[in-house]
């Protein structure tokens, strides 16, 4: 199948860059109408403040029966105006007084009829009014006299303050787009130095195939998710390598199993063919019928374990009681008299395994035993309620186990030297398989030296209530 072609804008690196930029554009446009939005309520703010306090001083003059000078106007500010108005609405007085020259730039503030001071003035003077003003912020207030009834009203423009927005706003159309920019760059760029890494992973990982499962990918001591990545997939490596390498011996040793006992059928056929008798065919036949029962054996052996290799196959476990499992498998035992101890235990599993496990234990002892095999059942409490233990041991007089072999016998098609050898008849399979079901029911075998001097393997399986 053909490699799809990469698409430079599907890449990690440019979904990388483009969220990022995104993320800071929004986030800066969102920033700046935030920060546009406060500093022009808060400008707007202090001139309202200004016009309000203005008219609070001039309205309080007034309550006295006070008009303020010309000097007492000297604080209010150049851009806030006073008009004392009364109740027709008519204009009183304006502070300060505007030149002649700047009365056309003052704030225009409405009066009582809708009509404004200025224009007033202006038609009074015959003259024509002056440009439009600035937006204003007005502040009134009515206040009694002894002069009667007086409305004060401030006005403030909100020009400067509105300018100083604008400056900002400007400011921020050119820095966002490139703080924008130079953050998409900044990304790009820590993006690239943070793939390379992996890239160099994934060109390493790409040259490894099933020929070359012994080289590892390379790992920087970073301390990152880099490392610990590589890390994981050289783990897994290894682990496919070692599955390889068993997979491989496991090939190896079940050709060779198999090839013996045809070899061996065919010498026999072969011979009787060539020099037998018709009364020779059938010690013929028997020794050819022990062949292929030791083939079918075999070849069931490694169905098994294929089975067990497969983690898919599903496998119900059920209530079984040990005790009467291990009592109808004695009857394996053949040369070998049996010493039994068999404790009422129940355990949870699969019948058909528990008593394949029992049988191949039962076989081995009975195989490799001087004359007798001792077999004992027991359970042992747990630390906590329903925790206890199932204890199968087998015992026999035979040779026994050398202690710096005692795992390996475990292994597919391991045999010892001397008397555990294949003309005793085994496969080499028994015993790994017991401790692939005992491992498979979460329990193990493990294997010492027995009382009677031979070996003892003892089975640990989880009781069951």
């Amino acid at each position: 199948m053909p490699d799809t072609p990469r698409r430079w804008w599907r890449t990690l690196r440019v979904r990388v860059t483009a969220l990022v930029t995104v993320a800071v554009a929004a986030a800066l446009a969102v920033a700046s109408v935030v920060l546009v939005l406060t500093m022009r309520g808060t400008l707007i703010g202090e001139v309202r403040q200004t016009a309000e306090a203005e008219v609070a001083r001039v309205a309080a003059e007034l309550e006295q029966g006070r008009t303020p000078t010309e000097g007492e106007w000297s604080a209010v500010s150049g851009f806030t105006m006073i008009q004392v108005r009364d109740e027709q609405g008519r204009l009183l007085a304006e502070l300060p007084e505007p030149a002649a020259e700047a009365a056309a730039e003052r704030p225009a503030v409405p009066d009582a009829d809708g009509g404004d001071a200025a224009e007033r003035r202006a038609a009074d003077a015959d003259a024509s009014p002056g440009p439009a003003a600035d937006e204003l912020v007005v502040a009134e207030r009515t206040v009694t006299t002894p002069d009667g009834v007086l409305t004060v009203v401030a006005a403030s423009r909100i020009g400067p303050a509105a300018h100083g927005v604008d400056l900002v706003v400007n400011a921020l159309m050119v820095a966002a787009p490139l703080l924008t920019l130079f953050v998409a760059v900044l990304a790009w760029f820590a993006v690239d130095r943070s793939l390379r890494p992996i890239e160099a992973v994934r060109r390493r990982a790409e040259a490894i195939s099933h020929a070359n499962l012994g080289e590892r990918l390379p790992q920087a001591a970073t301390g990152d998710e880099v490392e610990r990545l590589t890390a994981t997939l050289n783990a897994m490596l290894d682990r496919l390598d070692a599955g390889a390498r068993r997979q491989r011996e496991f090939v190896s040793d079940a050709s060779h199993e198999l090839r013996t006992p045809l070899a061996a059928m065919r010498a026999e056929i072969e011979v009787a063919r060539a020099h037998g008798t018709a009364s020779g065919w059938r010690a013929t036949a028997d020794r050819l019928l022990a062949d292929h029962r030791r083939i079918e054996r075999l070849t069931g052996d490694l169905l098994l374990l294929a089975r067990f290799d497969d983690g898919s196959v599903a496998r119900r476990a059920e209530p079984v009681r040990l005790d009467e499992l291990v009592a109808g498998e004695l009857a394996a035992l053949t040369r070998a008299e049996a010493a039994a101890s068999l404790r009422p235990v129940q355990v949870r599993g699969v019948p058909a395994e528990l008593a394949r496990l029992v049988r191949n234990l039962l076989d081995n002892a009975d195989r490799y035993s001087a004359g007798r095999v001792a077999v004992t059942l027991a359970a042992e409490p747990g630390s906590e309620p329903g925790a206890g233990t199932a204890v199968l041991t087998v015992d026999d007089d035979g040779p026994g186990i050398p202690p710096d072999q005692r795992e390996r016998v475990f292994d597919r098609f391991y045999r010892l030297d001397g008397s555990r050898d294949r003309s005793s008849g085994g496969t080499g399979l028994g015993l790994a398989l017991a401790r692939r079901i005992a491992r498979a029911h979460d329990g193990d075998v493990v294997v010492a030296a027995a009382p009677l001097g031979g070996a003892r393997f003892t089975v640990r399986l989880p009781a069951a209530d």
